[in-house]
C-alpha cells in the first residue's frame, strides 16, 4: 500500500499583511487623512493581532488569497472601528484641573521626568523673572497622578508620572499635564510618553540633555536656541516625530531608523559619513548633538 502524502500546509505571509496595513495607515496619517492621535484609540486593538495568527494557524490548509482577504478584513475593521470611536463619540470628562508650583528657592539646576500613557504633554518656558522653577497645570483626577519633587545637592528634581489604575478614562485624549519652567537654569529632561499627542518647545529654556522614549504618538520637539551644547537621543516606535532646530543652531545628527520615513533638511545639515552635520558645528556656541532610533515611523528634521 503507498505511503499517502501529508497534507500540504500553506503558509499565510501574516507578517507581510501586518506591514501592508500599517503602511496604509501611515501613508494616511501622513496625508493627514487621518490623525495621529488615533493610535490612542487603535491600539486598543492588539487583540486582533492574536486572531489573526490564530486563523493562519487554522486555516493554512485553506486558499492563500482567503485567508489574507480574511485577515486584512479583520485588520481595516478594526480601523474603521477605532476611525469612528476616535471622532464619532462625545464624552464628557471627569478630570479635574490642579497646578503645582515648585519655587527656584537658590537651586542650580534642574531635572524633570515624565512618564505619561495615553493623554497630552507640553512643555514651555516660564516668563522671564519668574520666581518659580516649575509650573504643572494637571489636566487628570487626582487620584490618577503623582508628583515628587526633591532637592539633591543644588537640583531640584521634579517627577511626574500617573498612578497605576485598573479602569478606563472617560476621555483619555484629556488627561495630560502643561509643564513651563524656568529660563534661567540648566535642565536635563527625561520623557517617556506612550500613546499622546506631545509638543516640547524648548526654544527659550537651558537644555542640556535630552532623553525621550516614545511609542504610538504625535511628538513635536523644538530644540533650545541658545543652550550651548544640548545632547538629546530620542527612540521612537510607531511614531509621527518633528524636530525643529532652530536658525543659527548647528547639528550633527546620527539615524538608525528601520520602515521609518526619514526626512531630513540637507540643505542645513549635509550628510557627512554617518552623520548630518553642519558645516560650522564644531565651532558654534549653540549647538545640538542627536541620536535618532526610531522603528516603524515618520521623522522629519528641520
Amino acid at each position: 500500500m503507498p505511503d499517502r502524502k501529508p497534507p500540504y500546509l500553506l503558509r499565510v505571509p501574516l507578517w507581510g499583511l501586518f506591514l501592508l496595513f500599517l503602511g496604509v495607515t501611515f501613508l494616511l496619517q501622513t496625508f493627514n487623512v487621518l490623525p495621529w492621535g488615533l493610535w490612542g484609540t487603535l491600539w486598543r486593538f492588539w487583540p486582533v493581532l492574536l486572531i489573526n495568527a490564530g486563523l493562519s494557524i487554522l486555516l493554512r490548509r485553506y486558499n492563500t488569497w482567503l485567508v489574507s482577504i480574511l485577515i486584512l478584513t479583520l485588520l481595516f475593521g478594526s480601523l474603521g472601528i477605532a476611525i469612528w470611536q476616535y471622532g464619532g463619540v462625545s464624552v464628557a470628562t471627569t478630570a479635574t484641573t490642579g497646578s503645582y508650583v515648585a519655587l527656584l528657592d537658590g537651586l542650580e539646576r534642574g531635572r524633570i521626568q515624565v512618564d505619561l500613557s495615553a493623554g497630552s504633554l507640553t512643555i514651555g518656558s516660564l516668563p522671564v523673572g519668574s520666581p518659580n522653577f516649575a509650573v504643572v497645570d494637571s489636566r487628570m483626577e487626582t487620584s490618577d497622578r503623582k508628583a515628587n519633587f526633591r532637592f539633591e545637592d543644588g537640583e531640584g528634581v521634579l517627577s511626574l508620572s500617573m498612578a497605576q489604575i485598573n479602569r478606563r478614562p472617560k476621555d483619555e485624549a484629556e488627561r495630560g499635564w502643561d509643564i513651563r519652567l524656568a529660563r534661567q537654569l540648566p535642565f536635563t529632561l527625561d520623557v517617556r510618553l506612550a500613546v499622546t499627542d506631545s509638543r516640547l518647545d524648548l526654544r527659550e529654556l537651558v537644555i542640556t540633555e535630552l532623553q525621550m522614549d516614545v511609542d504610538l504618538g504625535n511628538y513635536i520637539v523644538e530644540i533650545p536656541s541658545a543652550a550651548g551644547t544640548t545632547q538629546v537621543q530620542i527612540k521612537a516606535n510607531l511614531a509621527n516625530l518633528e524636530i525643529t532646530i532652530p536658525d543659527g543652531v548647528a547639528a550633527k545628527i546620527k539615524t538608525n531608523t528601520s520602515l521609518t520615513a526619514l526626512e531630513v533638511d540637507e540643505r542645513r545639515f549635509p550628510r557627512k559619513g554617518d552623520f548630518y552635520l553642519s558645516p560650522d558645528y564644531e565651532n558654534a556656541g549653540n549647538r545640538v548633538a542627536l541620536e535618532l532610533d526610531c522603528s516603524l515611523g515618520r521623522v522629519l528634521v528641520k
